[in-house]
């Protein structure tokens, strides 16, 4: 017997139901090593979380429904992924580490500080990151333009949907996807000082240096913390989008080249 999957088809009354039975997956060398891999290494574009809703919505589907499902769950969440970068166990813990350090800043100043997301790209990581910080704060978003459905920032962001708190005399977070030219974090930062905010950090699940056009100035006592440093690849997933896609994905991952080179060379 290989090891693809197993369908079995059962009979009951006059319906007919579809399950699937998958035999244990083979020793894995880059999952079940015990010593730490590279980030950076290839790994298969498979999801335990995707995995598992794909399996929950083909089981006691009609065979020929489960059929179809089975060939296009991959495409409308995957289609595309070169490798995976940082698995969902990975990001996980990165966030709650990041998480843990901003909590014991804003658990010695005086008043609750204000924590601005950037839509849309940071709405993941803003969440994941705000309830892990035990600490009052408050919540707000603010929308900063500068890609339109491009992979090249067009270097003039500007603000389409700005923010209802009142962060005059208060400590900002600011906190973002991804910072690679810095010009959309400087433009931003320019704006809530203009705002009268006291003191503005820095909150990115992603830092990309390698594309610094920008250096971005913090304000007051404003801290710069980060997830991870980002290799100078089109990467996607855990909020991260190429054409408002792959949002989705809990774990990021590179873009096959070409997925988004057939758009620019138009």
């Amino acid at each position: 017997m290989d090891n693809t999957n197993m369908v079995v088809v059962t009979t009951r009354d006059s319906g007919i139901l579809a399950r699937f039975l998958i035999k244990p997956a083979a020793f894995h060398p880059w999952r079940d090593r015990a010593t730490t891999q590279p980030t950076h290494q290839r790994r298969p574009n498979k999801s335990p979380a995707l995995r598992a809703r794909r399996l929950a919505t083909l089981t006691f589907l009609p065979c020929s429904a489960a059929a179809t499902v089975a060939s296009t769950a991959m495409v409308s969440a995957e289609v595309g992924i070169d490798y995976v970068l940082w698995t969902e166990d990975e990001v996980s813990t990165r966030v709650g580490e990041v998480a843990a350090e901003l909590a014991a800043d804003l658990r010695a100043l005086p008043e609750p500080a204000v924590i601005v997301g950037v839509a849309t790209g940071a709405f993941l990581f803003l969440a994941d990151l705000v309830r892990r910080v035990d600490v009052r704060l408050v919540v707000d978003l603010v929308r900063v333009e500068s890609y339109g459905a491009g992979t090249e920032s067009s270097g003039k962001p500007r603000i389409t949907a700005d923010l209802k708190v009142d962060v005059a005399g208060k400590h900002v977070v600011v906190v973002e996807d991804i910072v690679d030219t810095g010009n959309t974090l400087s433009y931003l930062i320019a704006h809530l000082e203009k705002k009268g905010a006291s003191s503005i950090s820095v909150c990115t699940f992603l830092d990309k240096p390698a594309r610094r056009k920008v250096n971005v100035h913090l304000v007051g006592d404003g801290k710069f913390y980060r997830g991870f440093e980002c290799p100078d690849y089109f990467v996607v997933g855990y909020g991260l989008d190429y054409a408002e896609l792959y949002r989705n994905l809990p774990y990021v991952g590179v873009l096959k080249p070409e997925m988004y080179k057939k758009d620019s060379s138009n």
